[in-house]
């Protein structure tokens, strides 16, 4: 079929629908001025209208029957060329559609359509229509407005009866005549603004005539105490009008005669999106760097004045400086006229990094982060991209902030899980893309770590990014001195003793034994930790404990007939939360309350197995009844600055005891903490996961580094574990990573895992079984006939089978990069099976996930 050719032009729009394809339009004469890539367009979709991005534009298409779009919503593009590039590679890289990819990178509303608001801005009325004396439909539209004041388009669609409006309500914005403002269908998103009076030379000289003229007039003194008030002030001074209220002690009403009789110019500025914590400021101005961080700066500087795309491996020991390196780096970039993005791991790291940021770089830092409200969200973003900050600082998503010219983008704690978006498309890892980003803008990046991730490393040992060591802790401080706590052992030293005990007891009086029947019960907290907890009591030092499980009981259990509560949606068992008194699911949300009566047998005898933070928590303040003890996990920090006011309160001193999950293992800074507890380390590492000792390590190694971060106090943790001869703690006692690495690293060898290997996730779920197993095995035939050289494991039922009511199951796709390094085979491959599938199954019940890298295979 020929190409459709003509004058017409037709542009590609990338819609926030979740078909990986983009749809082509035709652009009406009167809007074809206004296409450009990146603008957002209104187009026909179905039924419906739907908001997208124009990402191509061209003169030719095989498509027939096109249909026009209705209207372009932007004069200038939102999005900009460098983050089109960028959504683009995340499309294709993940295999993700274009438009769900910008919906993630942009703020919430930017894709939801609005109802535009029409306002007039003309001063001279008589004027504004001898402009458009030669455009009828203009003159039309300016008669109604000037009669309205303010109208909404629809209803000026109405009046008018067309809704072809668009360019015409362009050419009249262009002119200064109106003002077209978004009304958009969410929470009103408003910008703030302060307003300031403007000195000039001529108003000055309009001030001292009035004050000439009107002196003798006392109706007049107070507006010529306020203009005397404002003419010390130079030409070209903005000055905000609460404050010169404040100071002269007048009122508004004065303010606005003066306005009214035109003698101020009244000047309005955005008021700066800057988010402050209760953090004391840090003065860190002075600090000296020690030869290894004088070295990685240098390096990294060199790369950021040459304009050079390098990446860099910072590995520092915990508490080894790295933060300092980043900061020194960033003022070098801004220094040199540029831009950066600091990325860190979790919200709860925010605090303590904004405000020391803020305390070197003030007002030009800001945050983004998904605790702030969709206001401040879309403030932050807004004014980042007219250039009123110059860093950003915040989890995943502020790899997307819309910096101009950036110089350096730092990812700090590389090796975290919470880098990746694993719930919803596109499932990105935000370390990647910020090395894809840095690379597309000849920026540097720093991938820092005290534990790296295994493929970081093998890149850096392989020279693929440039390895910096940190090897020694700042201020003189040592490592901390780790002991392992055999729980099994514990325990059974425990049971010998209350046989001991029951044994005496009947040798006294064997009725009464026989009548007491006491319970074998066992502390969470080993005899070794409870003796650490008391000293650091008595010394006023900071404890900081590990639970990496919230609630209370991992699950009930009838003891007659051993009947567990099970979440209706998921094939897990419901975690008991003492707080609220009730059963919940993590994975679904799922409530309950907890049976008096075992539904199964009628029994009341019930046993709370397994503990989570709160149940630690609770035995805590038994035996520690004298101490401060705070508990930081989700249920704790649901509300905002729920984070901030917890860590501030345990670095002032006024929290002994911080005990929480992997919340309080990362980055967090305070001198006084010499004691680090983990009260069960076997959580993470026996799940049926590639990567599990990789994160016992990160995670034990981290949180054994919050402990004797100051010189001047030693640090000391314990790890309680029932798998003491496990070969991950063995590294961990000796804070050596490089031993893990090179054994972790032969055995992804021998099973060809990453970094060897790039791996592909395909999960096939839906609410009925019998359809997904059927779903699976089509998707598995069709894989198999196009795999050439790609390692297949499964089809297999999930590890967790069922989550929120939707059955899974699982193909795990191993492409060897020996064979093809860049993964165009693998992400071919994919392609092509999928578009099959979708033709073939069309049960709308069924859903089709892939996941490109996946952080986690249950």
């Amino acid at each position: 079929m020929k190409g459709k050719k003509s004058s017409t032009i037709f542009v590609d729009l990338a819609l926030p629908v979740a078909v990986n394809q983009l749809f082509t339009y035709s652009v009406p004469p009167e809007l074809e001025n206004y296409a450009q890539l990146g603008v957002r367009a209104l187009a026909p979709f179905g039924r419906k209208q739907i908001i997208g991005f124009i990402v191509n534009i061209k003169t030719t298409t095989n498509i027939t029957q096109i249909k026009p779009i209705i209207d372009i919503l932007d004069t200038t593009p939102i999005l900009s060329e460098d983050m089109l590039k960028l959504t683009r590679w995340i499309s294709e890289y993940y295999l993700a559609p274009l438009g769900e990819v910008i919906k993630t990178a942009l703020p919430k509303n930017s894709l939801i359509e609005s109802k535009r608001i029409i306002k007039l801005t003309a001063t001279n009325i008589d004027e504004a229509f001898k402009q458009i004396s030669n455009a009828p439909k203009q003159i039309e539209i300016l008669k109604i407005i000037q009669e309205k004041k303010e109208i909404k388009l629809n209803q000026l669609q109405k009046l008018l009866g067309t809704k072809n409006l668009y360019s015409s309500l362009n050419e009249l914005t262009q002119k200064n005549l109106i003002e077209v403002r978004e009304n958009l269908q969410l929470k009103k998103v408003k910008s703030k603004y302060e307003k300031y009076i403007n000195i000039t030379d001529n108003s000055k000289s309009l001030w001292l005539k009035f004050i000439e003229e009107k002196s003798n007039n006392k109706k007049f003194d107070k507006q010529i105490k306020l203009l005397k008030y404002l003419l010390d002030f130079p030409e070209g001074t903005l000055i905000n009008i609460k404050e010169i209220l404040q100071k002269t002690k007048l009122s508004t009403s004065t303010l606005k005669k003066l306005i009214e009789s035109n003698l101020l110019i009244i000047h309005q500025e955005e008021i700066k999106q800057i988010v402050k914590y209760e953090y004391e400021s840090f003065n860190q101005n002075q600090i000296k760097l020690n030869q290894y961080q004088t070295n990685a700066l240098i390096q990294i500087n060199t790369a950021i004045t040459g304009n050079e795309f390098k990446v860099f491996l910072l590995h520092g020991i915990t508490s080894s400086g790295k933060t300092q390196i980043y900061i020194e780096a960033i003022r070098n970039c801004l220094l040199a006229g540029k831009t950066a993005i600091m990325l860190v791991p979790e919200i709860s790291l925010t605090p303590q990094i904004v405000t020391r940021f803020q305390s070197h770089f003030g007002d030009k830092v800001t945050v983004q982060h998904s605790r702030l409200s969709v206001n401040e969200r879309y403030n932050v973003w807004q004014q980042t991209k007219n250039g009123k900050f110059s860093i950003l600082i915040g989890p995943r998503s502020a790899v997307f902030a819309p910096l101009k010219n950036i110089g350096l983008i730092v990812v700090d704690e590389e090796h975290e899980a919470s880098y990746k978006q694993f719930d919803q498309t596109p499932r990105y890892n935000a370390r990647d893309v910020a090395i894809i980003r840095a690379m597309f803008n000849n920026s540097v990046v720093i991938l820092g770590s005290a534990t790296p991730s295994i493929e970081s490393y093998y890149n850096a040992v392989n020279g693929k990014y440039k390895l910096l060591e940190l090897p020694e802790r700042v201020d003189n401080a040592k490592l901390p001195d780790i002991q392992i706590v055999d729980l099994r052992k514990e325990r059974e030293a425990l049971y010998l003793k209350f046989k001991e005990e029951r044994k005496k007891e009947f040798e006294k009086d064997p009725v009464a034994a026989r009548l007491s029947k006491p319970k074998m019960e066992f502390s969470f907290l080993s005899e070794l930790l409870k003796e650490k907890i008391r000293d650091r009591l008595e010394k006023k030092e900071g404890v900081i404990l590990l639970q990496n499980r919230r609630g209370f009981s991992n699950f009930i259990e009838c003891m007659d007939c051993g009947y567990v509560e099970m979440c209706e949606n998921c094939h897990l068992s419901l975690t008991y939360h003492l707080v609220k008194k009730q059963l919940r699911c993590h994975y679904c949300g799922f409530v309950k309350t907890p049976p008096t009566l075992c539904p199964k047998c009628n029994s009341a005898d019930f046993s709370y197995k397994g503990f989570g933070t709160q149940r630690v928590e609770d035995e805590l303040i038994k035996i520690f009844p004298q101490a401060s003890i705070i508990r930081m996990d989700l249920d704790t920090t649901a509300q905002k600055h729920s984070h901030d006011k917890i860590l501030s309160r345990f670095a002032k001193g006024e929290i002994d005891i911080l005990l929480g999950t992997q919340m309080v293992a990362k980055g967090l800074d305070f001198s006084h903490v010499t004691l680090v507890g983990v009260i069960s380390a076997d959580t993470q590492m026996l799940l049926p996961d590639f990567r599990s000792a990789e994160r016992t390590f990160q995670l034990l190694t981290q949180v054994a580094g919050r402990a004797g971060r100051s010189g001047l106090l030693k640090g000391e943790v314990i790890i309680q574990t029932f798998q003491p001869e496990h070969y991950t703690l063995r590294y961990v006692i000796n804070h050596n990573y490089f031993g893990f690495y090179n054994e972790e690293i032969s055995e992804r060898y021998n099973l060809q895992y990453p970094p060897f290997s790039r791996i592909a996730l395909i999960e096939i779920k839906g609410e009925n079984e019998s359809e997904v197993i059927r779903a699976t095995n089509k998707f598995y035939e069709f894989l198999a006939a196009e795999k050439e050289n790609l390692i297949i494991l499964g089809p297999s039922e999930a590890a967790i089978p069922k989550i929120k009511k939707n059955y899974r199951w699982h193909i795990l796709i191993k492409d060897l990069k020996s064979y093809d390094p860049a993964g165009k085979l693998l992400h071919q491959t994919l392609s092509k099976t999928t578009a099959i599938f979708h033709k073939t199954i069309k049960s709308k019940n069924i859903k089709l996930i892939i996941d490109i890298d996946p952080i986690g295979i249950m």
